[in-house]
């Protein structure tokens, strides 16, 4: 195999995954805001491949369950006062889990 092509490789097989959702609406209480660029999206937590990451997004769709909930870092907990459960099943509904080096994270527009 090539140099670059081992690289690549490489590249490739150290890539994660993120479980993120869209920020709160500015207009709408108890609504996200899909259409924002992916880069204004909130990372949850992050897993070491695309179907652990598709597991627990199915889990917290079916459930209907808030995605901060499974933060470990404690960093999005101010997210969740006051508790509000129409918000936690918009921000489930409208989750999405994304290659850590998929090119939209990196564009601001």
């Amino acid at each position: 195999m090539s140099n670059l092509k081992s690289r690549h490789f490489a590249a490739l097989a150290f890539a994660g995954w993120y479980l993120m959702m869209p920020p709160n609406s500015a207009k709408y209480p108890h609504e996200v805001d899909a259409d924002v660029p992916l880069p204004h999206w909130i990372i949850v937590t992050s897993f070491d491949t695309d179907d652990n990451c598709e597991k627990a997004l199915t889990d917290i769709q079916n459930s209907e369950q808030d995605p901060i909930t499974l933060d470990k870092t404690g960093k999005l907990a101010r997210l969740q006062r006051p508790p509000d459960a129409a918000l936690g099943k918009a921000r489930a509904i409208n989750a999405a889990c994304v290659a850590s080096d998929d090119i939209r994270l990196k564009s601001k527009k």
